[in-house]
């Protein structure tokens, strides 16, 4: 089941298509009540890392490791992050179930 039009609200949603950045690709959603395109808001919107380098960071994070720690072990997996990046995502994500 498609979520609705975030701009009508409308139920005549199909899906169109990838919309692609450096990290993953997420499908598009075409409107044909309003001919919008848009992708759902899956809790990690407008962020540069994937979801799954954010939750293990996060992860991480609240098992006890510090931020140097933590970025020392991303960086293992080719993820470039900084300390505070790492904050920011534990101060936003902490109180979601399953990290």
């Amino acid at each position: 089941m498609h979520p609705p039009c975030p701009t009508c609200n409308a139920k005549q949603v199909v899906y169109r298509g990838y919309r692609y950045n450096r990290k993953t690709r997420k499908r598009l959603r075409l409107c044909t009540a309003c001919g919008r395109k848009f992708t759902p808001d899956d809790g990690f919107f407008r962020m540069r890392f994937s979801p799954k380098e954010i939750t293990k960071a996060v992860a991480l994070y609240k098992k006890g490791f510090s931020l140097a720690e933590v970025k020392v072990r991303m960086e293992q997996d080719d993820v470039k992050v900084s300390r505070w990046t790492i904050l920011r995502w534990s101060r936003k994500y902490h109180l979601r179930k399953g990290v």
